[in-house]
């Protein structure tokens, strides 16, 4: 009689190397310097984490829902000349999603998808999957706001620890250019401008010309 197996649908999402990644990880210098600080008990061992990289759990956590969108990782194209903007969100409980807006040659496209997925667990498949044309003024506003925020200069990593909630991750690739920041709950927990921004991108997918692919 044939055995019957429980298929893990999480697993068909996760990395299955280091290239699949959709951020940078953290240097093996910063990795092997927390390691001895922990196995010669020097603590606390809680180093402030480079910008632009992520560990390896939590690199394979944004990246299966990343990679169940069928979404591009976006760091590697940064010498390619491409203007990009990224916003993910994942909640706990709640369904994961990503808005995507392309500058290519002054058309704006906005691609927005979600999955059946939950956010602080398990990938899903593909549910929605939506590309719109939307005004170039949109973009001008995006990106305005991410001057006036001092973007680029924002730190990547939370300075709040909360365990539950939402992660609002935003990455940004422009002129060569890349950087990534992510937030629990800004809009509750200290982090007003950056969720303003997060929000602009959002809201976006209901700014369109009325073009649709």
């Amino acid at each position: 009689m044939a055995s019957c197996a429980v298929f893990n649908a999480d697993l068909r999402y996760k990395p299955n190397s280091t290239d699949e990644y959709y951020f940078p990880l953290l240097s093996a210098e910063f990795t092997k310097r927390q390691n001895d600080c922990i196995e010669k008990k020097e603590f606390p061992c809680d180093f402030p984490e480079p910008n632009d990289s992520l560990s390896d759990f939590t690199n394979q956590w944004y990246s299966k829902h990343l990679k169940s969108m069928k979404e591009p990782i976006l760091y590697k194209l940064r010498n390619e000349d491409k203007k990009i903007i990224r916003f993910t969100h994942l909640g706990t409980w709640s369904n994961p999603f990503s808005y995507r807006i392309e500058n290519s040659n002054g058309q704006i496209t906005l691609t927005y998808s979600k999955t059946k997925g939950l956010g602080g667990y398990k990938a899903g498949r593909r549910i929605k999957h939506e590309q719109k044309v939307i005004k170039s003024e949109t973009w001008e506003k995006i990106t305005a706001k991410i001057d006036s925020i001092n973007f680029w200069n924002i730190e990547t990593h939370d300075p709040n620890m909360i365990l539950d909630g939402e992660e609002w991750i935003l990455e940004v690739l422009m002129n060569g250019k890349y950087h990534f920041v992510t937030r629990n709950c800004p809009d509750i927990y200290d982090g007003r401008e950056y969720a303003e921004l997060c929000k602009l991108v959002m809201n976006a997918k209901s700014l369109t010309t009325g073009k649709s692919h």
